[in-house]
């Protein structure tokens, strides 16, 4: 007996039939003879027929509750019964493919099609089989028995043309998208299609008579006049494709894309003023929308900084200008101006466009990461503190948005906030090491000023296992084991690698003194803290503090003294400073 069942197309199975990459060498194939089997049946008794019933309809049921294991077996049972039964192969070829055991589906789907060839969606599920089994030129000599059904739709004919595109058939692709141009009649978006294959095989006489005929229907369509203008100019016809620019004027005088064509014009034919004035002008039409002016506009600021660009930064300025005026509620044309006048040095300027940009649509992490990143190295903390918790509230799962707000809480001295917002963000790090890192190092800062130097200590040693030359993390690492005199080896080795890496920096070269200070090297210590002082391109009370430390340990008490009021002079000075002056000693206070 047959089954005769509706089936559905279910191409969800195979969306990635865009992996079609390799082209045919030769457009013609030799079509394969494939054994018809349909004659073929088993005579079944009454019992048979009952059982075969059973087996395939509680395969179909567990297939529909979602028990593919079950579903198989009874689909298995079924064949046991009658193995001419097409209906139960397919459905194993496709619980197979569903497991993305292709080859094993293919043994099922083979039988299937051979048994009913004339199925429309057997020949397409089989098609999809050879594709994933890499058997693209069987898919295709099996998909082109579509054409042989009398129930052909325009749907199957494009499945066919699309898979013959897809593998290098491109003729017999265009053949049979004229099909569905036959039954449905000259369409602009199957004859661009058309266009667009013979375009790209070189094809230029046929490509050029595609365009002409959509022109020939529609001949007060401009935008035809200019796709047909753009081909000739791709092809070196220049005063071909001028003409069909003009052409296009006269039909449809208010069409704007023909601007952005004569602009491009222009610009190759090294006429710059009037590539210009088609340029400017294309960006104040009104019958141009927003996201085709923005596509054409940003190549020219991302290469803004380079020799050939045609636009002057001055040029980049008034097409950002214009585009606001012209389209004011479109949140990408600020966030782009934005960055580009960070580019520029007019940071604040940046700022009120990115707001202008989160205002029209806050659900854009890209601005917002540039925002806090701005706010961040403008040292706006307040503001910061601010955006950043906007930011997390909006992106609750965005680690590197709890990384500002941690670090604006901490400048705020809020520092339980501050590391609980960070710990939420170190558990929402997946694939970003570098982001990992960061958030380690602030969180083993954050744990020292809350006095809790397990958990500081914990974060910097994970921090370094992510990054062995993380300076920041060496230096405050060694400088505090020093102030808390703790594993002062280890210290000593951190300190004395960011000066080797960085031997200008003032700020290693004063932990790295005060290591080896702490550690009784007050010789060497004064030798690396003079370095450090030379160094310095601002006075820091720290380091002056240490330096008279030092020189009061080797006995230089007077010079200590001098140092030691220098610091006073300055914030970043210790407590026991002045305490240190009206004693005349060296105080420290245990850790």
């Amino acid at each position: 007996m047959r089954y005769l069942i509706v089936v559905f197309l279910f191409s969800f199975l195979f969306y990635g039939c865009s992996v079609f990459q390799e082209t045919a060498t030769k457009e013609t194939t030799e079509k394969e003879e494939i054994e018809d089997w349909s004659g073929i049946e088993v005579q079944l008794n009454e019992e048979e027929e009952r059982q075969l019933d059973y087996y395939f309809y509680e395969g179909m049921r567990y297939k529909a509750i979602g028990e593919p294991q079950k579903s198989y077996m009874y689909f298995n049972e079924a064949l046991k019964i009658d193995s001419t039964c097409a209906a139960c192969s397919y459905e194993v070829a496709r619980l197979l493919a569903g497991n993305k055991e292709y080859k094993r589906a293919l043994e099922f789907m083979e039988p299937a099609f051979r048994y009913e060839p004339r199925n429309k969606h057997y020949i397409q599920f089989l098609a999809r089989l050879y594709i994933q089994n890499g058997s693209k030129k069987k898919a295709v000599q099996v998909a082109e028995n579509l054409l042989d059904l009398d129930n052909l739709t325009v749907d199957d004919l494009y499945f066919l043309a699309q898979l013959q595109l897809e593998n290098g058939f491109y003729e017999k692709s265009v053949s049979n998208l004229n099909k569905i141009e036959n039954r449905i009649g000259v369409n602009e978006g199957l004859s661009l299609e058309k266009y667009q294959i013979l375009l790209e095989h070189e094809d230029y006489d046929s490509a050029e008579k595609e365009l002409k005929r959509l022109i020939d229907h529609y001949p007060q369509t401009g935008n035809y006049y200019v796709y047909l203008g753009d081909f000739y100019f791709e092809i070196d016809k220049n005063e071909k494709a001028l003409e069909m620019y003009k052409k296009c004027l006269e039909v449809d005088e208010n069409n704007g894309i023909v601007l952005f064509s004569l602009a491009n014009y222009y610009m190759n034919t090294d006429e710059d003023k009037i590539f210009k004035k088609y340029l400017f002008k294309a960006f104040s039409s009104e019958n141009i929308d927003f996201r085709s002016k923005f596509q054409r506009f940003m190549p020219f600021v991302a290469n803004r900084n380079k020799q050939d660009n045609p636009l002057t930064q001055k040029d980049i300025t008034r097409i950002f200008e214009i585009l606001i005026e012209k389209h004011p509620h479109e949140s990408p044309v600020y966030g782009a101006y934005g960055n580009y006048l960070v580019d520029q040095g007019q940071q604040q300027e940046a700022l009120d466009l990115f707001d202008r940009a989160l205002d029209l649509n806050a659900n854009q992490s890209d601005i917002w990461q540039e925002y806090l990143f701005l706010l961040s190295s403008l040292d706006n903390n307040e503001l910061l503190l601010k955006k950043s918790s906007e930011a997390v509230k909006f992106f609750p799962e965005e680690p590197m948005f709890r990384l500002f707000h941690g670090v604006s809480l901490f400048q705020e001295d809020k520092l339980k906030p501050a590391a609980d917002t960070m710990e939420k963000g170190l558990s929402q790090v997946e694939k970003n090491p570098g982001l990992k890192g960061r958030l380690h190092s602030y969180l083993g800062d954050i744990y020292y000023s809350l006095e809790n130097m397990e958990k500081c200590f914990q974060h910097y040693e994970k921090a370094l296992e992510i990054d062995k030359n993380n300076l920041i993390v060496l230096n405050n690492y060694s400088y505090y084991l020093a102030e808390r005199g703790e594993n002062l080896d280890k210290a000593e080795r951190m300190s004395s690698k960011t000066v080797e890496m960085e031997p200008g920096n003032p700020t290693y070269l004063d932990t790295y003194a005060w290591v080896l200070f702490k550690k009784g090297d007050y010789n060497q210590s004064q030798f690396i803290i003079e370095r450090a002082i030379e160094k310095m391109d601002e006075p820091s009370g720290v380091i002056l503090e240490h330096y008279g430390d030092i020189l009061f340990k080797n006995d230089h008490v007077e010079k200590a003294l001098k140092k030691w009021r220098e610091a006073l002079k300055y914030d970043d000075h210790s407590d026991l400073l002045k305490e240190k002056i009206e004693k005349r000693e060296y105080l420290y206070e245990p850790k």
